[in-house]
């Protein structure tokens, strides 16, 4: 077994991502942006390249994950953005987290290596501390139990199981018939099935059954995603229970390394599996980015998105966070004077271990610091699309199906809004449509959930979300100052509006 470490082999894979995303960038996509930079109609708002370049700054600090050098790194980074824009009692707020981390991973069956990737969240021992398989690893009997949900009955007691994990597809016919209102002149947003990264169809729920059954490990074949094992889930055991943690070694393996798997299994059925991982779940500090611009009166108005990511994280979500920064720049220009309201541009951290940060924000800085928020604006993923056909990976060359995530009072606003800019490919939707127990699937979601702000969240998902491919060449570039102009001219809007019309928003309360 050839061991992965946390260190020296994800550098060169994210250097080789990195070496090819620059070369497309430097022709195609920056051939769409001087298109579009020749036709600037705002010139007070950043332009599509300067918009580029703040990504380009941040993706070049690495994976940004909570608590890392380029974690800190970044918030300095927009900090200082916020000073040089003008903004006022601009802090880092910083507060402990958990992040979960490997250091040490791999598969073999009796020897023969099965590429494999560390499931995150998995081995989680319920508290901080050290994980690990011990120094000679996992070794146990394997057994394949398909895409069940349910193991129950199976016997797999101490044994490592073996499943193909489902992602679920986008149910995108439902969402257009759902959907307040609906800008697609091409037709073209229910032309392919899309997979939701976010939302397995069986996992964890098999895994869960698996634990329960007494199971010593867990290998996840994804079945119906492209050829890739590096899925940076986020922690989904909450879709079971929000108390338990997934405590037995998981691993991902491609659905074409899978298939091999499941072949070294049938010829040789006695044939052990050998886990190897090894890790921490540490306490860290979170760091979130927040500055001001003031108003003719203390009422909010929010900008937000996040910074941390689990690899370079072009698309999720530094490009959600070159658009606050492109906001803030331009707002930033502007006399307090020009607006009735006052702004809170706020980059979050934590989107990727337990959203501590928000909910800190939400009650400390917010709740508890008398901050009257009279609306959010959230923005996420200024992404290209990409659809899986016949197991490969194609890029369609257009912007990925987008969502405002609206509240019902603003949805008028929105789709005006919406309307005006022709902004393509793109849906206005109510949050009751999207919204449960736990919020709303945004990153403003928790600290919605809290405090009952209206919001207007801008969300794409495009399948690669999770993953090491969200390199540079998917950003699209073409749409980064024309999204920055259409969510100022929301801002614009929710300035002039009286505070009892924008009402509350107080779901799951």
């Amino acid at each position: 077994m050839t061991l992965q470490k946390n260190g020296k082999t994800l550098r060169r894979t994210y250097a080789s991502f990195l070496a090819a995303a620059t070369l497309i960038l430097s022709s195609a996509s920056f051939q769409a942006t001087a298109q579009v930079d020749a036709q600037v109609t705002h010139p007070a708002m950043p332009t599509n390249r300067d918009i580029f370049g703040f990504i380009q700054d941040i993706t070049d600090f690495g994976p940004r994950r909570t608590g890392s050098e380029a974690n800190v790194k970044t918030a300095d980074y927009i900090a200082g953005k916020f000073k040089d824009f003008g903004l006022e009692k601009v802090s880092i707020e910083k507060g402990d987290t958990f992040q979960w981390d490997a250091t040490k991973w791999g598969f073999d069956v009796d020897g023969t290596e099965v590429p494999a990737f560390y499931m995150r969240h998995s081995f989680h021992p319920g508290k901080e501390g050290h994980f690990s398989t011990g120094p000679d690893g996992l070794k146990a009997e394997l057994v394949y139990v398909g895409n069940r949900k349910d193991l129950k009955g199976l016997d797999i007691k101490g044994k490592i199981v073996v499943a193909d994990i489902e992602l679920k597809d986008i149910d995108m016919n439902g969402m257009l018939e759902a959907a307040d209102f609906v800008n697609d002149k091409q037709n073209s947003l229910n032309k392919h099935d899309r997979l939701n990264p976010f939302n397995p169809n069986n996992y964890p729920f098999n895994m869960a059954s698996a634990i329960e059954g007494g199971a010593a490990g867990f290998i996840g074949i994804l079945s119906n995603y492209f050829d890739s094992n590096r899925f940076y889930n986020e922690d989904m055991a909450y879709f079971v229970d929000d108390d338990l943690f997934l405590n037995i070694p998981g691993m991902w393996v491609t659905k074409k390394d899978g298939e091999i798997l499941k072949k070294l299994m049938k010829d040789k059925p006695s044939a052990k599996g050998h886990v190897v991982l090894e890790g921490d779940v540490k306490k860290v500090q979170y760091r979130t980015v927040v500055g001001y611009l003031p108003g003719k009166n203390a009422e909010t108005l929010m900008v937000q998105s996040h910074h941390d990511s689990g690899f370079l994280g072009a698309v999720e979500d530094a490009s959600g966070v070159s658009e606050v920064l492109a906001l803030a720049k331009y707002y930033g220009q502007q006399p307090a004077k020009s607006r009735e309201r006052s702004m809170m541009f706020v980059v979050m951290d934590t989107h990727f271990t337990d959203y501590k940060a928000h909910e800190d924000l939400a009650h400390n800085t917010i709740k508890g610091g008398g901050l009257n928020v009279v609306a959010n604006v959230t923005v996420e993923h200024i992404a290209r699309e990409m659809v899986i056909k016949d197991g490969e990976p194609v890029m369609t060359g257009q912007v990925d199906p987008r969502v405002f995530i609206t509240s019902p009072s603003l949805i008028d606003l929105t789709t005006q809004v919406v309307k005006k800019h022709d902004y393509q490919r793109a849906m206005v939707a109510s949050t009751k449509l999207f919204a449960d127990d736990e919020g709303l699937p945004t990153d403003v979601g928790p600290i919605q959930l809290i405090t009952g702000m209206p919001v207007i969240s801008l969300i794409s998902a495009p399948v690669y979300l999770y993953d090491i491919g969200d390199t540079l060449d998917k950003v699209a570039v073409e749409e980064l100052q024309p999204t920055a102009i259409l969510v100022a001219d929301l801002l614009d809007a929710l300035d002039t509006i009286p505070a009892e019309k924008l009402g509350r928003d107080n779901l799951g309360q």
